[in-house]
């Protein structure tokens, strides 16, 4: 299987990406790119023309925005979703490593995205 790509939603910032691609995660930042202000829905459909998988703390929203776009016939790539009471915001470093772990797996083949995770510390 390939390598995972990842886009952070606009919540969760740049060192997040700068740490996980530093250990070979391909990881875009919405937080300061030109994709910075679009809307979910514009956002969500921007990852899957480009092949990422969402990670976002936003589970209210994406969630059934992924269930919208997948009834509409859209491959998803997937959406990771954060817990911030298991990986807190302010834990750049945490939510990095969980998904340096995560994309090592999906790379293997153990987990499939496309359905949506939800990601906590192991």
């Amino acid at each position: 299987m390939t390598r995972p790509r990842f886009l952070l939603d606009e919540h969760i910032g740049r060192r997040v990406a700068e740490e996980a691609g530093r250990h070979g995660v391909d990881v875009r930042a919405v937080d300061g790119s030109d994709l910075a202000g679009l809307d979910d829905l514009a956002l969500f459909r921007r990852a899957i023309a480009d092949g990422r998988i969402v990670v976002t703390y936003n589970n209210a929203d994406f969630a059934p925005l992924m269930g919208d776009l997948v009834r509409e016939g859209a491959l998803v790539p997937g959406v990771i979703f954060v817990d911030i009471q298991t990986i807190p915001t302010s834990d750049a470093s945490g939510l990095a490593r969980a998904l340096v772990r995560i994309a090592e797996r999906i790379a293997a083949g153990e987990v499939d995205a496309s359905g949506g995770i939800f990601l906590g510390r192991t």
